[in-house]
């Protein structure tokens, strides 16, 4: 007999799926927002710099795809 429950796929997964280059995003334990520069899902990695840009420029830094939250 047959679940009549769906399967709820793995949150990072849909994460990953719905970031693009170029979203804004939050960081957990961070209230700035974030801007997506690349992806690379193989790795769950994402390169990010702080949006709105600074004056002199914004570092941009590697970090892990399940640190993200997406700004809905």
């Amino acid at each position: 007999m047959k679940s009549s429950k769906s399967i709820i796929e793995n949150p990072r997964k849909e994460i990953s799926k719905n970031i693009n280059q170029g979203d804004c995003v939050y960081l957990k334990n961070q209230e700035k927002l974030f801007q997506v520069l690349g992806i690379d899902n193989s790795y769950e990695k994402c390169w990010v710099r702080e949006w709105p840009l600074n004056p002199n420029g914004s570092p941009v830094f590697e970090i892990s795809i399940k640190q993200i939250y997406q700004n809905c």
